[in-house]
């Protein structure tokens, strides 16, 4: 395990390299144009900002899971399949691997999220010495009125909202790439993708049913909460909560992904 994931690391460090210094350039420069204060310019650097910070993870996901695709089932799928160990173990590096540079990408987001902030403040009309003080403020408030466990449970949530992503990548491309779909090429994952996202949309939908709770406020305080969604929309109100039915549902749906990955790459695996 430990010479497959630096075979990982060696193999996709180049294009990571190359990711993360694109998203710094161009959050540089939109930095440095949303300081300027000037309206047009200052706008271009605020867009230039976001898209930098906030596909700094997908691209790096989206480009790990062509990766996989690619040497595991393309010109070096060969080789890769016939590494002398079992093909779950080829299948948990690679996941593992992906799982670990995407909270690393998470990490850095927020680093570059921090770090023009206070240029993008300047860009907006704000005040950028403030962004700190508000961001602390923030969470203090959220300390004051969410218990601990609740905290701990959102952040644990948000970490694996990050990690299913690739989950489901590698799960089109694997199933993608089995026989008969093997013969579409990339459509095959293109076209498993698809419907995994249709499946994913109807299922987590119907998980706002199944599971009843939410997020909300219970007096003074943030806690779970009986929230009848389809009730709310017959009855035309809304209310200020956050359901929590898609939660578990989303995980349910990655085991089965995992779990299907796993068996193809043991089972399934078909390069003709």
């Amino acid at each position: 395990m430990s010479t497959l994931l630096k075979h990982e690391f060696l193999r996709t460090r180049g294009l990571l390299a190359l990711i993360l210094g694109a998203a710094v350039l161009v959050a540089t420069v939109g930095a440095l144009l949303a300081a300027t204060g000037w309206p047009v310019i200052a706008a271009v650097g605020v867009l230039a900002c976001v898209v930098a910070v906030f596909g700094l993870l997908p691209a790096t996901q989206l480009v790990l899971a062509i990766e996989y695709w690619r040497s595991s089932y393309g010109r070096t799928g060969y080789l890769t399949q016939t590494l002398p160990v079992r093909g779950s173990t080829i299948y948990w590096a690679k996941i593992i691997w992906a799982w670990v540079v995407s909270l690393a990408g998470a990490a850095l987001t927020l680093g570059l999220t921090l770090a023009v902030a206070p240029a993008v403040a300047r860009g907006t009309g704000g005040q950028p010495a403030q962004i700190l003080t508000s961001i602390r403020e923030a969470w203090q408030t959220l300390i004051d009125v969410a218990p601990t466990w609740l905290v701990l449970a959102a952040v644990l949530a948000l970490i694996a909202l990050i990690l299913v992503w690739p989950v489901h990548y590698f799960f089109a491309a694997s199933i993608g790439s089995q026989a008969p779909l093997n013969r579409w090429g990339i459509g095959g994952p293109v076209v498993v993708w698809l419907v995994l996202y249709v499946t994913t949309q109807i299922v987590t939908f119907a998980s706002f049913a199944a599971v009843p709770l939410a997020v909300g406020l219970n007096g003074d305080q943030l806690g779970i909460v009986q929230f009848e969604l389809f009730a709310e929309i017959a009855a035309g109100s809304s209310a200020n909560v956050m359901p929590v039915g898609f939660v578990p549902a989303l995980l349910i749906i990655t085991g089965v992904c995992l779990g299907w990955s796993v068996h193809s790459w043991n089972r399934k695996v078909s390069l003709t």
